[in-house]
């Protein structure tokens, strides 16, 4: 077996769906965490400024990342040839979830989903990566996780996870070779 077929083992969609549920995972169940802990920043005068809850830069971090895998996971599943040639195309090479969710063509609610990406985006982009923004001009303050945004993502994960999976069961041909299908038992995504 080549070096390229040997990529395409370890980069095929299931891999993508597979670390996007190792990522999610570890996201539910350190939000179940909220409530214990907290993080505040105070003025000179020792006025309050901002509160957060310190599983919430882990938490955006992770689901975010759980998003962009599912994404390229289905991006691989449409365009084979970019995980051709023992290497990732430039066009998987982003942390733009809303622009790697304009190249799917059969992502679940493209258009209602779009706020939830847009708001893990922010956090992947900046804040949630970097204890900064990426400029002065973009301070890059930290978003706060809402039970809307949470219960959003959740639902999100949930139709990408079920759609992905049911392209999976039919026969994906990849390149160098590349054939197969898979079956799934178990909980993917599970959002307990």
């Amino acid at each position: 077996m080549t070096t390229e077929a040997e990529f395409v083992e370890i980069a095929h969609p299931h891999s993508w769906l597979l670390v996007a549920d190792n990522l999610h995972a570890q996201a539910v169940a350190l939000n179940g965490a909220r409530g214990h802990s907290f993080t505040g920043r105070l003025d000179a005068k020792g006025a309050v400024q901002g509160r957060w809850d310190t599983t919430n830069r882990s938490v955006f971090l992770l689901g975010g990342f759980a998003l962009e895998n599912c994404i390229k996971g289905f991006l691989v599943y449409e365009n084979p040839q970019w995980i051709s040639n023992g290497r990732l195309s430039k066009q998987l090479r982003s942390h733009s979830l809303t622009e790697l969710a304009s190249k799917a063509h059969n992502l679940p609610y493209p258009q209602r989903g779009r706020w939830v990406l847009e708001a893990f985006e922010d956090g992947l982009e900046s804040w949630a990566r970097y204890p900064c923004g990426l400029t002065a001009a973009t301070p890059g303050e930290e978003g706060i996780l809402t039970e809307r945004l949470w219960s959003g993502y959740l639902r999100l994960m949930r139709a990408y996870g079920r759609r992905l999976q049911g392209m999976l069961k039919r026969t994906w041909r990849g390149p160098h070779g590349f054939e197969g299908h898979f079956k799934f038992s178990g909980q993917f995504f599970d959002t307990e």
